[in-house]
């Protein structure tokens, strides 16, 4: 909580006149402000949400019985958060309370009080977002790449591997320095306790912190989630640091401020969801960004995280939350159920900052990958009803088979930039021409081993940097066909 800094010589006093579940109308606090907080003569905190003409309408913190005539006290403090250096490694929930069960936090590192509600950043504090995003996933780094202060959507079915990627993405954050932070919005505390034992058993929970609300906590904890772990975001993007965001999810955000909302009694909209859930949302991503050194420079890279039905993308949430990202990663389950991981529909997915962040070799690589696929999908449909096939378009739909295994990933593994790279441009050499999809199943992995370890192919390896064009590639990995042969001639 903030300590407000303004003299208080009176203690200022309201009443309750209406209440409802954790939500209060009070008459009173001549003075008082949206986000002050208030606690009831039992101590249960609350803060304040709106001001109408006669009424301060209250939230509740704590699970309390409100009751009308109840007396409420304004505090000298504001809706708030300690932040600093002692949040690395540790859960807490948005009002700064650990729950990961190891103690107290330590506050003997410098630390700073930040409101929890803020205004987003304008232009001015902004610069071009010019830096990729390494998510050692080679299916984002070469196709849909994301760039350091983008705003890019997850969305998808349930059961079609979007956690499962997102940790991964954390875990391969190591040795980085980007600092992770993931939101866990109203899921079951179990959820939580998992998240936790997965981050903590690969190494990864020294540079992440956990900001949480379980399902059973009171809705309005669970709203605030999101702007908690914005603001420690920001904590540490104001020091020069990158960090990645992630806000698990954004329908549960929008279904509890949808209960808030209805029991204030604000008139519903589309799908019984208040008029300014827009607003909600924009309001908190658009404080992710990449931002000058004048305003601390450093990066918040969100990835808010929506589970919808496949069969209707029309929602009011999904497509509000489309429409305000810079572009979107779709999961799909049938997709994960035949094998592919992660599960992402390349054809539906986009990245509309991204590709600006890409090296001249990645760009190309990307376009002619892309194009490929695009052109395979197009002569799947002609193969269908054909018997025999023109060699090029047997060769354009091996391809894509080849490049499809190739971007398969197994969970928990990092594949670094240049191996991604030689991943894409393999199948355009003879080494692969008489390979089956089953070869690369079984062997994509010593590839990547042979490229990293055996003296002759890691000195391509550490060309790549230097190349500028695909066909460069290619004709190096071309060279390198006969030691691969050797290699893999048992």
């Amino acid at each position: 909580m903030i300590n407000d800094q303004t003299p208080n010589n009176t203690e200022e006093i309201g009443y309750a006149v209406e209440t409802r579940d954790f939500l209060a109308q009070l008459d009173g606090f001549p003075s008082i402000k949206i986000n002050d907080m208030v606690v009831t003569d039992q101590g249960a905190r609350g803060w304040v949400n709106s001001i109408s003409r006669d009424l301060v309408e209250v939230l509740m913190l704590d699970e309390a019985k409100l009751t009308p005539k109840q007396q409420f006290k304004k505090t000298r403090t504001r809706l708030g958060l300690n932040v600093g250096n002692f949040l690395m490694g540790r859960a807490i929930n948005p009002v700064g309370v650990p729950i990961d069960g190891k103690g107290l936090l330590s506050k003997t590192q410098i630390s700073s009080v930040c409101e929890l509600e803020q205004i987003a950043p304008g232009m001015e504090s902004r610069k071009f977002i010019s830096e990729q995003f390494q998510t050692g996933i080679t299916l984002i780094d070469t196709l849909i790449p994301i760039g350091k202060g983008q705003r890019e959507l997850v969305l998808g079915d349930a059961h079609s591997g979007k956690t499962g990627f997102l940790l991964d993405i954390i875990i391969n954050q190591k040795n980085t320095g980007v600092i992770c932070i993931y939101a866990s919005i109203g899921k079951p505390s179990v959820v939580v306790r998992n998240l936790i034992d997965v981050l903590k058993s690969n190494g990864a929970l020294s540079y992440t912190i956990i900001v949480a609300a379980s399902s059973s906590e009171p809705a309005p904890l669970i709203f605030l989630t999101p702007k908690a772990a914005f603001t420690v975001a920001e904590y540490f993007q104001k020091q020069g640091k990158d960090v990645l965001l992630i806000l698990d999810d954004l329908g549960n955000h929008a279904k509890i401020y949808r209960e808030i909302s209805l029991l204030g009694n604000k008139s519903p909209g589309r799908e019984s969801y208040p008029g300014d859930i827009f607003y909600q949302h924009a309001h908190l991503l658009e404080r992710a960004g990449n931002f000058l050194p004048a305003y601390g420079g450093g990066s918040i890279t969100a990835l808010p995280v929506i589970e919808l039905n496949l069969t209707d993308f029309t929602t009011l949430i999904p497509t509000n939350l489309m429409s305000m990202t810079d572009g979107h990663l779709l999961f799909k389950s049938s997709l994960r159920s035949q094998g592919q991981t992660p599960a992402i529909d390349i054809s539906l997915s986009v990245s509309r900052v991204g590709r600006q962040t890409q090296d001249p070799l990645s760009n190309f690589l990307s376009s002619q990958v892309r194009q490929m696929l695009s052109d395979a999908s197009d002569l799947e449909t002609v193969a269908r009803f054909s018997t025999e096939l023109p060699q090029e378009t047997q060769l354009t739909l091996k391809r894509r088979e080849q490049i499809m295994e190739l971007l398969k990933q197994d969970p928990l593994t990092v594949t670094p930039k240049a191996i991604q790279l030689i991943f894409m441009a393999l199948p355009y050499t003879s080494f692969l021409k008489d390979k089956s999809k089953t070869f690369l199943e079984n062997n994509k992995r010593n590839i990547a081993d042979a490229f990293m370890k055996d003296a002759r192919l890691s000195q391509i390896t550490k060309k790549i940097p230097s190349l500028k064009t695909a066909e460069e590639l290619i004709k190096l990995l071309e060279g390198a066909g006969g030691i691969l042969e050797k290699f893999f001639q048992n």
